[in-house]
């Protein structure tokens, strides 16, 4: 969130920022109420400070002298009372403009249009038409949209058999990664998560529409494990020698994602529920964009340990998460689609999440605390990642051959029709 001080003090900037962004919104309103609250807070501390000298004087005047200053003492809180209900009312209204109010784009975001910054390995050349995962998956039996769809309604699967040693799989070779090769701690964290969690991470107001609610309890179920490894340091101040935070977490994502209208609905593209490793860093400001840099490559070893062609994308400021200064996409190749499809998006929240979520550090004992930067990586979408090997990967005669850094987490090299129910 964008703190109310350099929202009044640099509209210019907010406004360049929303226009970069293609956000349409006026922020004169919100520029009115935040004058407001800063002239009643002044007030506020004014009539605080006369009625401690009035307080003062009561103290020094003798009794019988005291009726005139004692009605004037209670004027005096009766309209200090009311200026701060009315101030209460006033920064209600502030905050959620606040924080409805998008990250500032990086200065080396694109204007408009992605970009493709590079390419990683050539698409393999079929001698037959290579088919959609969601059919090759149903011929070995092991993606199966109707039960699914019977269970909890569209947009859901269940995996079968080698599908869901696959899914599994696929989960251990991503943590052993990154927790072995990478440096992470791995966590398990809560699925369900507070309301204030969810605002801190950029989640809510902005996306109320878009997430499972358990309302009795006012728990959300997780959209992203960013979510809850923010949530591990909110409301503190880290001491010297703490940072960088590197964490790893599997979690299980939910996400409602109401009117979206995109082709990909088919397979394992765009599941209510899916499984995804994430990758999150806390680190000091001035090494924010090294760290951003070092995520990329974190989550392209996955693709390349996998070998499926890919291409980095930076997303143009209109095409920016919510709650990012800039984000990198991975797209992997999927013949059967004959087209790239994200697969992890890379973002560096800068101070965002850090001032919503109030987590600083201290460079040095007794330093001044300051606010810092948090980065997000999908290191990898299992469900996609599973649907781009079973398309990259696939045979003429509808078997899949098992990339050889799976082998060892399979027990086997090649898929079959036989093997659904292993």
């Amino acid at each position: 969130m964008l703190s109310l001080d350099y929202v009044y003090q640099h509209p210019q900037v907010i406004r360049e920022a929303l226009r970069r962004r293609h956000d349409a919104r006026n922020i004169d309103d919100m520029l009115r109420l935040i004058e407001q609250k800063r002239s009643l807070t002044k007030r506020i501390d004014d009539l605080y400070a006369s009625l401690k000298r009035l307080k003062e004087q009561i103290r020094t005047t003798p009794v019988e002298e005291r009726v005139s200053l004692n009605q004037q003492a209670k004027t005096l809180s009766q309209d200090l009372r009311r200026l701060e209900l009315q101030n209460a009312d006033v920064d209600t209204r502030v905050q959620l403009q606040l924080q409805s109010l998008p990250n500032l784009p990086h200065q080396s975001v694109p204007e408009d249009d992605d970009q493709t910054v590079k390419d990683w390995g050539q698409p393999m050349a079929f001698y037959f038409e290579p088919l959609p995962h969601w059919e090759l998956g149903e011929r070995l039996g092991i993606i199966d949209a109707e039960s699914g769809a019977k269970i909890a309604g569209s947009r859901f699967v269940t995996l079968r058999g080698a599908g869901a040693r696959l899914e599994r799989a696929l989960i251990s070779f991503m943590l052993d990664m990154h927790t072995r090769e990478h440096g992470y701690t791995e966590v398990m964290p809560p699925e369900l998560v507070k309301r204030s969690m969810m605002v801190g991470a950029g989640q809510l107001p902005k996306f109320e529409e878009q997430v499972y609610v358990c309302a009795v309890d006012e728990l959300y179920l997780n959209p992203t494990a960013e979510v809850p490894l923010l949530g591990l340091h909110s409301n503190s101040i880290l001491p010297p020698d703490t940072l960088p935070l590197r964490y790893v977490a599997w979690t299980t994502a939910f996400r409602r994602e109401a009117g979206s209208s995109s082709r990909l609905t088919r397979g394992l593209l765009r599941l209510h529920q899916f499984n995804k490793i994430e990758l999150f860093q806390i680190v000091a400001p001035a090494d924010s964009y090294n760290a951003f840099e070092q995520l990329v490559e974190h989550a392209r070893a996955v693709l390349q340990q996998l070998e499926l062609p890919h291409r980095i994308v930076a997303l143009g400021a209109p095409h920016l998460p919510f709650a990012a200064a800039k984000t990198l996409d991975l797209e992997v190749w999927m013949p059967g689609l004959k087209s790239y499809v994200e697969i992890s998006s890379i973002s560096n929240c800068e101070a965002f999440q850090a001032y919503r979520s109030s987590i600083k550090y201290r460079a040095a004992r007794n330093s001044h605390a300051e606010y810092v930067h948090t980065l997000n990586a999908s290191g990898l979408a299992i469900g996609r990642t599973m649907a781009a090997i079973l398309e990259t990967y696939q045979q003429a005669d509808g078997s899949i051959v098992i990339p050889k850094v799976l082998r060892p987490y399979m027990g086997t090299s090649l898929l079959t029709a036989m093997d659904k129910r292993a």
